[in-house]
This record gives C-alpha cells, structure tokens and sequence, in this order.
C-alpha cells in the first residue's frame, strides 16, 4: 500500500521515473534531493564497504518509500539505491516533499511510524551482525520479515529473497547462507523446492 497516493504526489508536482535492472538511483554521499516512492519493482537500498562488499540495508518493494529519513535533516543519502529489477519510482522535489507534509499532519505522523519501524529494523541488524551463529542471523531475520510481512509471498510462503541477499544482509558468505538454509531445512523450519525458499515452521 502506497504511503503517500499517488495522485497526491502528482499534484504536488512529482514526477515519474522507469529505471532498468541494475541502474543507479542514486548514491551513497550524494546531497538528498528528493523523496522516492517504488510504484512497480524492487530498489536494493545498500552501502559498499572499501573492499566492494555489499551490505544490504533493505530491499524496497512496491508501494514503500525509501531514502526519505534523510529528507528530513537535509542531508546527504546515507546509502546507495539500485534497481533489482526493471522498476517505475515517483520522485517529488524535497521542498514539496516538505510542503506535502505540512499540508497533511496525518501523512507526517504515517511517516514518523515509518522512521520509528526502520530505526527498529536497523537496530535488529546491528544486533544480528553481533552473534557469530548463522542460523540465528538468518532465523531473526526471517522472523522479522514474516511479522512484517515483508519480502515473503503470503499466499504461498515463498521468500522472495536471493541467497545473495540473505548475505548481504545478515553479514554472511553466500556459501554460508546456502549450508545454513539447508540445516534449517533439515530442522523443518523451511524447505526448498525447485531451488526456491519457502518458510514452511518459523516462529
């Protein structure tokens, strides 16, 4: 569900942007300009260490914002955005960003829901690169995904997430993450069909 209609967005002068797989949205270090919301796709939202390696902060799908938490110290992104797979995003000027919410308090306080929610999962990151055990990486972190029913198809339980990015995500090698989903298999907690992940017992 969009958090801001995209009419109202419209009418405040956004505009809208088709990117292919692969293409930079924006990066990492650059001056925030604008507010982004994802109509149709998937945006990874990551930082790159001095080595080249990702780590995975979010992967946007359609409907969120993302990079908006910035928006409102006027500063710089924080994180590099890059389309997953072909996507449509709607940008709108920062000071009509600004103007929006002043105009409409109960958009404001969704937004403020928001940032307490996405402060709450990067503190669940932080907590989860600091335990040397995968299975309790990859078994917090789909925990958390499942109650917020993110990143997982509700109506056949399928992850929606590459072993890839699993690992850019919990801090781990991809090789790491496939033994690890196989133990978890093992546990019954997921089971694997076809090469895709379902969760099948997470609690």
């Amino acid at each position: 569900m969009m958090i801001i209609n995209t009419d109202l967005l419209l009418a405040y002068g956004a505009s809208v942007k088709e990117v292919a797989k692969g293409e930079l949205i924006y990066q990492e270090g650059e001056v925030a300009l604008f507010y982004f919301q994802l109509v149709k796709g998937r945006v990874k939202w990551m930082n790159i260490d001095e080595e080249g390696r990702e780590f995975i902060q979010d992967i946007v799908e359609a409907g969120e914002s993302f990079g908006e938490g910035i928006l409102f110290e006027g500063d710089v992104y924080d994180a590099t955005a890059v389309a997953e797979e072909p996507s449509t995003f709607i940008r709108l000027k920062l000071p009509a960003f600004q103007q929006l919410l002043d105009d409409h308090p109960d958009i404001h306080f969704a937004f403020t829901r928001l940032l307490s929610r996405r402060l709450h999962f990067k503190l669940l990151l932080v907590k989860i690169l600091t335990n040397c055990n995968p299975e309790y990486r990859l078994i917090t972190l789909l925990n958390y995904l499942i109650l917020h029913k993110k990143n997982v198809c509700f109506t056949c339980n399928k992850l929606l997430l590459t072993r890839k990015q699993l690992a850019g995500m919990v801090g781990l090698r991809i090789e790491t993450v496939i033994r690890t989903i196989k133990q978890l298999e093992q546990k019954e907690l997921l089971s694997i069909n076809k090469g895709k992940v379902y969760i099948t017992n997470m609690t």
